[in-house]
């Protein structure tokens, strides 16, 4: 069998690459590294950004890129230096896409295009729903969620909103999004998110978790003596969508009350191997704390043996069916959080556990040979 990957979300695409070549199959991963994480790619299709550090432009070019997001012609003229690249995605027996913008940074216009291409040229065509997109952004802006990101939503905050905001909203990506769920043989949610956005519709699977890498002899998390050190992942962006700021309050709090027993190292910006790299010597791994479920950043740090604070609700361990915590589940509640923290703190037993049953859980859902089973099951039936 023949497979193709297009579009990366957080190496997602990139531990599948990994894992169907290890099992002897043909597969191509075509995706633009997923910006400044820079993972790798058989073939990189990138949107070349105008850059320049002049104050007085660099508004004026935020506001163009903005503008030609909501447009859906964004990167209507770059796409034509890959047409011999596109022209080579056919023959496969499976199409995976990431999104349903595919094509990272390129508008619905261009997507269309080449997906009609690719449904034309392939045999099977799937969609892993990950990322921002028309049914999930939906989803949270309708109150699907006990809460979202989209809680913070206001006239004060709107700009950080516009990119999520231009899949419900932009010219062609509700079309875009709609159409290519009719027109692939499934829809497979990555995360339990997705499964509650997209479990409207019949061909929406069951959540095939994401293959991620643990070593068998992991040493766990054990405290022998403070500091207790807490490692807190912040990209820079993106502080009102994971609550950053909503965690960074609890922990400060947590310090002023405890300033001997905990160490504080704040981290962002960084390529994924530079990032993996940061919180060997962690005990305690911050996430988010908008999200229903753990994303893949919280699924490194489970996998490396952390307490990790993230998205757990009762709803996703109740489909999981599991009687243990894996994550420290964190509603933005900054309260809350202390809470959880300084229960941590003051019994340090509880790291050991957490660590425990993190890499029980990893080990569980998110072991290449599990996550291959159920999508050849899907790629097969579907």
């Amino acid at each position: 069998m023949k497979f193709l990957l297009l579009g990366e979300y957080s190496g997602v695409h990139n531990n599948l690459h990994k894992a169907l070549k290890d099992n002897n199959y043909e597969v191509f991963l075509i995706s633009s590294g997923d910006s400044y994480k820079s993972f790798s790619s058989d073939i990189y299709i990138k949107y070349e950004y105008k850059k320049t550090k002049n104050k007085l432009i660099r508004k004026p070019l935020a506001l163009y890129y903005t503008i030609l997001a909501f447009s859906g012609f964004k990167g209507a003229m770059q796409i034509f230096k890959y047409v011999d690249v596109i022209k080579k995605m056919k023959d496969y027996d499976i199409v995976q896409l990431i999104n349903p913008i595919f094509l990272t940074d390129f508008g619905p216009v261009v997507n269309f295009i080449v997906f009609l291409y690719l449904k034309k040229n392939n045999k099977k065509i799937f969609l892993c729903a990950l990322g921002d997109d028309f049914y999930w952004v939906s989803y949270c802006l309708k109150k699907g969620f006990s809460y979202s990101m989209f809680d913070r939503l206001s006239l004060k905050t709107l700009k950080y909103y516009l990119g999520p905001l231009s899949y419900v909203y932009g010219f062609l990506n509700p079309f875009l999004n709609k159409y290519i769920v009719k027109n692939v043989n499934a829809v497979i949610p990555g995360l339990y998110d997705y499964y509650a956005s997209y479990n409207q519709f019949s061909k929406c699977t069951s959540i095939v978790p994401i293959i991620i890498k643990t070593e068998d002899d992991l040493q766990l998390s054990s405290i022998q003596s403070y500091p207790i050190k807490i490692f807190h992942g912040w990209q820079k962006g993106k502080e009102t969508r994971k609550g950053n700021d909503i965690f960074d309050k609890a922990i400060k709090k947590l310090i002023k009350k405890y300033p001997d027993k905990v160490e504080y190292n704040i981290v962002g910006g960084l390529s994924y191997d530079e990032y993996i790299k940061t919180f060997e010597d962690a005990d305690i791994f911050i996430d988010q704390c908008f999200s229903q479920d753990k994303g893949v950043n919280a699924l490194l740090g489970m996998s490396a043996g952390k307490v990790v604070f993230s998205g757990f609700e009762p709803c996703v361990k109740e489909y999981y069916d599991i009687d243990y915590d894996p994550v420290v589940n964190s509603p933005p509640d900054a309260n809350q959080i202390f809470e959880n923290l300084e229960r941590l703190i003051l019994d340090t037993s509880l790291i050991a556990r957490y660590s425990a049953s993190a890499k029980i859980f990893i080990k569980e859902f998110h072991n290449s040979d599990y996550v291959l089973n159920k999508y050849f099951k899907i790629w097969r039936d579907c």
